[in-house]
C-alpha cells in the first residue's frame, strides 16, 4: 500500500504541528524513541515507527510540534512516484522538480543531498540509491513556520 506524501502538510492523518500525544494517539507507541539536546539549549525528540519506515521529529524551538518527517520505505510516493530506492541516476530523470537541486556532496560518506524547496522535500542519495525523503513544513521566513489546518 502506497502512502501519500502530501508537500507542506504530511501524510495521511500525520501532519506537521502535531503534537507528540497526538501522533501517539493516530499510530501508538513508537518503536524507538530517541530525545537528544543540543549545546545551545535546544532539544529534541525522534520516534520512529520502523513498520511504517518513518521517523518523526519534534523540536523544542517549535514547542515539540511536528517539524521534521523522515520517510525510508519504499512506500512513500510523490505524484504516485516512490523515489525511494531508485539509482540516483533514474531518480534525476524522474524528478520533475524545476528547482531540484544538489545541496550536498559528501564523498567521504558516499552520499548526496538533493533539495527541492517548492514541495518542502530533501532526498538523502546514499551509495548510489535514494535512501530517504526528509519533509519540512512551510518556512516563511526564518522565524515562521506556515502549520497545515
Amino acid at each position: 500500500m502506497n502512502i501519500e506524501i502530501i508537500p507542506f502538510v504530511g501524510f495521511g492523518q500525520i501532519k506537521f504541528g502535531m503534537t507528540l500525544e497526538q501522533i501517539k494517539g493516530l499510530l501508538g507507541e513508537p518503536t524507538e524513541n530517541v530525545k537528544e539536546k543540543h549545546d545551545d539549549g535546544s532539544e529534541d525528540i525522534s520516534m520512529l515507527y520502523s513498520e511504517l519506515g518513518v521517523e518523526l521529529s519534534f523540536m523544542s524551538e517549535d514547542d515539540f510540534k511536528l517539524g521534521l518527517i523522515s520517510c525510508y520505505a519504499a512506500t512513500y510516493t510523490l505524484d504516485g512516484v516512490a523515489f525511494n530506492g531508485m539509482s540516483e541516476e533514474d531518480f534525476i530523470k524522474a524528478a520533475k522538480f524545476e528547482d531540484l537541486t544538489l545541496d550536498e556532496d559528501l564523498p567521504e560518506l558516499n552520499a548526496k543531498d538533493y533539495t527541492v524547496d517548492s514541495v518542502g522535500l530533501s532526498m538523502w542519495v546514499q551509495d548510489g540509491f535514494v535512501d530517504s525523503i526528509t519533509m519540512f513544513p512551510n518556512h516563511i521566513d526564518e522565524e515562521t513556520v506556515e502549520w497545515p489546518e
